[in-house]
């Protein structure tokens, strides 16, 4: 089993994580789509929304959309959310399935600052979410890195069961969370930007006021 993983904040989940990572998900052929919130960023503040409210969005979203499921691993575990480590105890659980892991580019730029970064494609591929019409801007030592283990295929992608970055075309999706935060907090219109399901908890919960 080909098994993508979305990780994130999810502070709300919206459409600009979703539809990408969907569109990756069709392009590589992954049987699943894992939505997984991180429990403690240790590269922002924390979120407005608690783990589990969170994890209750990204559920709600999955039930709307098609190979989708909401992952609880990363809440369940008494540490900080990185990846590196999330990436080895997945593989442990699902040791006979590929694990591919979703980014976007402005992650993806930032990977150096990540903890044990040059592990992590020791357990799973990458593949960036490249929006349309972008030019790369990487530092060196990333683009030294990336030299060595960019894939220009799909293909060449399922070659290997990891190890991979491949650099994949998306729709354009500007939409981030903190305007949906904002446009809560000033009353202007955003449900559009998210799943009706996850728009209809934050208006019950009264989230983000």
């Amino acid at each position: 089993m080909i098994r993508a993983i979305l990780g994130g904040t999810f502070d709300p989940i919206h459409w600009g994580h979703l539809r990408p990572a969907l569109d990756v998900v069709q392009q590589i052929g992954a049987d699943i789509l894992h939505l997984m919130p991180s429990a403690q960023p240790p590269h922002r503040d924390y979120p407005g929304a608690t783990a589990q409210q969170r994890l209750a969005m990204a559920a709600l979203a999955a039930k709307e959309l098609p190979y989708c499921a909401a992952e609880a691993w990363e809440l369940e575990q008494p540490r900080k959310s990185y990846t590196a480590l999330t990436l080895q105890q997945l593989a442990q659980r699902w040791p006979n399935d590929k694990l591919i892991f979703l980014l976007g580019e402005d992650a993806f730029a930032g990977l150096p600052q990540w903890y044990q970064w040059q592990h992590l494609l020791d357990h799973a591929h990458f593949v960036v979410m490249q929006r349309p019409h972008t030019k790369r801007h990487y530092c060196e030592q990333l683009q030294q890195w990336l030299h060595g283990v960019e894939v220009q295929s799909i293909a060449a992608l399922h070659e290997q069961h990891h190890g991979r970055v491949y650099i994949a075309q998306t729709p354009a999706h500007d939409i981030s969370a903190t305007a949906i935060r904002n446009a809560i907090q000033t009353g202007a219109p955003w449900q559009h930007w998210l799943p009706a399901s996850v728009a209809e908890y934050i208006t019950e919960h009264q989230l983000y006021r």
